[in-house]
């Protein structure tokens, strides 16, 4: 609270501050989504979308990447240069109250339920292991110390050198979004996983993307994304290596945390942010209004009986066993999805229209290296569709082709769309992750740069930091610096700011 000495603000005595200004510029209205080109994904997606009310974009999210991870175990699809993995990763910005983790829920109902009954199994598994891998040490030690003689040359195998093998962990869906995480699931666990939150900003405001941390994370995700081992060592273990590892990714995230990641130089120059497809829809929040009449009971009659359909199949894909180089558990042995002759001709007149776009004044220039990727990731999203149709698919046809070029425009259209309204830089960011904590986490009215440097952002608790957050903060009218004295987080303070909220009625 202020003290007697602070009534009035410098430079503005009698008058109220004019109104904060919005640190990044506008974002355009979307384009609707490539409906039609959603193939066998097409009816789950208007489900999903009708039975929440949520943006078509967030549901179309939601359900390439429930396709993405059906699928990626099974095949490689031919692309230009090779073949690549079907695996895809998606981050989708909506802000609170956008149903992100409703249409979430319903694309994964089966992943879910999968993972539920697996877990349940994997659980009686494990107390029978842990029961024989006792037995085992117990027959060693008897065996080592001359309790019994041995007479039966089967001993060796039945009580040998080698213990029981614990059973893989089965769970698809990963909940905790950092490479740590992964890692410890894929070294014990099935080798087709999903990285699926709602809480995306726990990832990108969390441990693993600290600036001492976020080139090795960047890199170890775009590692999978590729489809290429990792391996890790550390001083007080074997050195680790996973190969035959599948991970399809869905971030949701919130605006504010969404300006930082697409400024952030380092997802740029790495190029994890070139592997991602990002849609960030225009809010649906004071339209979707629960009717009562004839046909709206109908649409969502209809709805669900597109969100079974689409269920069912995932369901069935889930039951098909995974391919295994013999001799493994969990080393994935994918078939080759080739290009039909038609087919590439279609990616490779793709290729070339994004490749003459990229150039100097073309409509990609200034997301060269998420189009560089796009005719990858285009057929990467027809083998999904493929393999989604039909498990067997020989290959990916020209038809098919065609709409997973259909998507993947869609796609460069909204990277440039966000794009267009101004590549923030790094001290933009920066202020704006402070902006985003004052307002959300921040109780008090005031604050002053000793509170910040205490408990704001631990990536930004630096005095140089922090004083070009609050110089940027205040010529946009989101911090008015204060006379008198203010106490402050527990202690009196004479260098200190009202902080502006949006919607605090001045």
């Amino acid at each position: 609270m202020l003290t007697s000495k602070s009534s009035k603000w410098e430079g503005h005595a009698h008058a109220s501050p004019p109104e904060p200004t919005p640190l990044f510029g506008a974002l355009k209205d979307p384009e609707p989504i490539p409906l039609d080109a959603l193939g066998p994904l097409a009816n789950g997606v208007q489900g999903i979308a009708i039975l929440t009310g949520a943006p078509s974009e967030i549901a179309m999210q939601s359900a390439l990447t429930v396709a993405s991870v059906a699928t990626q175990a099974h095949a490689n699809v031919e692309t230009l240069q090779g073949y690549v993995p079907l695996s895809g990763f998606f981050l989708t910005v909506a802000q609170s109250g956008e149903r992100k983790s409703a249409c979430d829920s319903l694309a994964t109902a089966m992943i879910d339920k999968y993972d539920q009954e697996k877990v349940r199994h994997y659980l009686r598994q494990k107390r029978e292991y842990e029961v024989a891998r006792l037995d085992h040490q117990k027959r060693r030690r008897r065996a080592s110390s001359g309790d019994f003689e041995v007479i039966d040359d089967d001993f060796g195998d039945e009580f040998g050198d080698q213990p029981p093998e614990a059973p893989l962990f089965p769970a698809i869906r990963i909940s905790d979004p950092t490479l740590e995480g992964l890692f410890r699931q894929l070294e014990s666990g099935r080798p087709s996983v999903a990285v699926m939150t709602d809480e995306g900003g726990q990832f990108f405001g969390g441990h693993s993307m600290k600036r001492e941390n976020a080139l090795k994370t960047a890199a170890g995700f775009s590692k999978l994304w590729d489809g290429a081992p990792l391996s890790r060592t550390r001083a007080s273990a074997e050195p680790v290596w996973l190969s035959g590892k599948r991970v399809s990714l869905h971030l949701m995230i919130q605006p504010g945390v969404a300006q930082q990641v697409i400024g952030d130089p380092t997802l740029k120059d790495q190029g994890l942010l070139s592997r991602v497809l990002v849609a960030w829809p225009s809010s649906k929040i004071g339209t979707r209004v629960i009717k009562k009449d004839p046909a709206y009971l109908a649409m969502k009659e209809l709805a669900q009986v597109c969100l079974q359909k689409f269920h069912d199949r995932v369901a069935e894909l889930l039951r098909v066993e995974l391919p295994l180089f013999d001799g493994t558990r969990a080393e994935l042995a994918p078939r080759v999805l080739p290009l039909a002759e038609d087919a590439r001709a279609k990616l490779e007149a793709f290729y070339n229209r994004v490749e003459l776009a990229s150039g100097k004044s073309g409509a990609f220039e200034y997301v060269t290296g998420f189009a560089a990727k796009a005719p990858e990731m285009a057929a990467r999203l027809a083998g999904i569709l493929s393999l989604f149709s039909d498990t067997n698919a020989p290959e990916v046809t020209g038809p098919v082709m065609a709409n997973g070029i259909a998507i993947m425009e869609w796609y460069l259209r909204e990277m440039v769309r966000i794009s267009e309204t101004g590549r923030p830089d790094q001290s933009l960011c920066d202020a704006e992750a402070i902006r985003i904590w004052l307002r959300d986490t921040w109780a008090e009215d005031h604050i002053d740069k000793r509170a910040m440097m205490r408990k704001g952002p631990g990536h930004l608790r630096d005095g140089n930091t922090l004083t070009r957050c609050i110089q940027v903060l205040e010529a946009h009218g989101w911090l008015i610096r204060g006379v008198g004295q203010a106490r402050i987080d527990g202690a009196n303070s004479k260098t200190f700011w009202r902080i502006e909220r949006e919607g605090s009625g001045r």
